[in-house]
């Protein structure tokens, strides 16, 4: 990714400029900028490419980090809410300020002073969430580089049609807090398809932990069974079905596998309705 960090102390962009590439096999392209105001003006003119993420102060001289968010949105957004990708960091973990961050059009926040590993998280979220959007057809900032890993099954729309992004209404910002937090956590969480062939239990999303606990990348984790990888018994398999067929929660059943378990797995399935009342697609959760 590029990503751009906004602070106006130099120790802290140095800092988060080590932290970001350290013990990472891919590195990322890093560009700099003391004020809002100065990285609007690199932007604008062309001096740097419009980065995949913002990592921003959110208490700046000059323009604060709730203006930037702004102007970024106003200037820059796109069809997706997370093109580009913002992140403030503040010292102040207050709701209030969350939320206007939030409100301001940030995607995600952190905390000073940063913690090296919940950054790299931070990253990996946004590199899903960017992936996911532009696989929607929003389009990437130009002269950027994705890793082939995270798009390979999303497309580039250089030619798609953007608009100004409005300022996030609070459902929007406590659907992405919803996401975030499924994203992050512990647990290994999948989504399968039960729409059109409910057997092949076709997985289309895996947060995190889903993918570590899995030999695949996340884009290869897409489409494949998730009864297959996990060697499920034809009896739990049929067991599992027959909840689904009724649209009925599951919860906490002993995984049956062909395999042997290293440890104890429980799965719970839950439907997820849409506003037709129909059940497309089910939500399994990993207990250990």
């Amino acid at each position: 990714m590029h990503i751009l960090l906004i602070d106006d102390s130099s120790s802290t962009r140095s800092l988060l400029r080590t932290l970001i590439n350290s013990g990472q096999a891919v590195r990322h392209e890093i560009s700099e900028a003391a004020s809002g105001e100065e990285s609007l003006q690199k932007v604008a003119s062309g001096e740097i490419n419009l980065p995949d993420l913002i990592i921003m102060d959110i208490n700046m001289g000059g323009m604060s980090g709730y203006e930037l968010c702004r102007e970024f949105r106003q200037q820059y957004g796109t069809v997706s809410d997370v093109v580009p990708y913002i992140i403030i960091v503040t010292a102040n973990e207050g709701v209030d300020v969350i939320n206007e961050a939030l409100d301001s059009g940030a995607n995600d926040y952190m905390a000073k002073p940063v913690n090296v590993k919940v950054l790299h998280v931070r990253l990996r979220v946004a590199e899903r969430l960017l992936a996911q959007a532009r696989a929607d057809g929003s389009p990437a900032p130009k002269g950027t580089s994705v890793p082939a890993p995270i798009l390979a099954e999303a497309g580039h729309a250089d030619n798609v049609d953007v608009s100004p992004f409005p300022v996030a209404p609070v459902d929007h910002t406590r659907e992405s807090l919803i996401g975030l937090a499924i994203d992050q956590a512990d647990c290994p969480i999948a989504m399968i398809d039960v729409d059109e062939d409910p057997a092949a239990c076709k997985i289309s999303y895996a947060n995190i932990a889903m993918t570590d606990s899995s030999q695949y990348e996340y884009t290869e984790l897409m489409g494949k069974s998730l009864a297959e990888l996990e060697a499920w018994t034809p009896e739990f398999l049929k067991m599992t079905l027959g909840y689904i067929n009724r649209g009925a929660i599951l919860s906490h059943v002993p995984l049956w596998s062909k395999t042997r378990q290293q440890v104890p797995v429980h799965l719970s399935f839950y439907p997820i309705h849409l506003d037709d009342g129909s059940i497309k697609q089910y939500l399994v959760i990993h207990h250990f």
